[in-house]
């Protein structure tokens, strides 16, 4: 079970990667890899099942890679909990149900974008790494 997770979220995160890099064709596509081919509709049909949560973690990945990838985010859909973005999805998915499902995640991130966190709760305390990311200074390894 953990190992088809990571693979999972790999490919997530491949996927993710794709759509904001210059891994796309000339047309702007790009494979789509597990749950995020299905239909809205068939997300919806699968909201109570134990299907679920393959959603869950398909937009899990797909936000990490998002997160990593996206220059001054921390988090794409700022402070909104999961479930939250899940109940935004279920009602995009349902005013849209030929759309892909990770179509319906782009849109969401699109929706969220202006209101994302740009550095972690807890920062101006602190937290986080240095912001210019220089490693940290410490005994040199062998």
């Amino acid at each position: 079970m953990k190992s088809t997770t990571f693979l999972t979220v790999t490919v997530l995160l491949m996927s993710a990667v794709a759509k904001y890099a210059v891994a796309a064709d000339p047309a702007g596509n790009y494979a789509i890899w597990g749950v995020g081919r299905a239909s809205c509709h068939q997300y919806l049909k699968s909201a109570d099942a134990t299907e679920d949560t393959r959603y869950k973690v398909f937009l899990m990945g797909y936000l990490t890679a998002f997160n990593t990838l996206s220059e001054d985010t921390y988090s794409a859909t700022g402070p909104q909990p999961l479930d939250e973005s899940l109940a935004w999805l279920s009602d995009y998915c349902g005013a849209h149900q030929m759309d892909s499902f990770d179509r319906a995640v782009q849109q969401l991130v699109d929706e969220r974008f202006e209101t994302r966190q740009r550095v972690p709760p807890g920062r101006e305390r602190g937290w986080g790494r240095a912001a210019t990311g220089a490693p940290s200074e410490g005994p040199a390894l062998p």
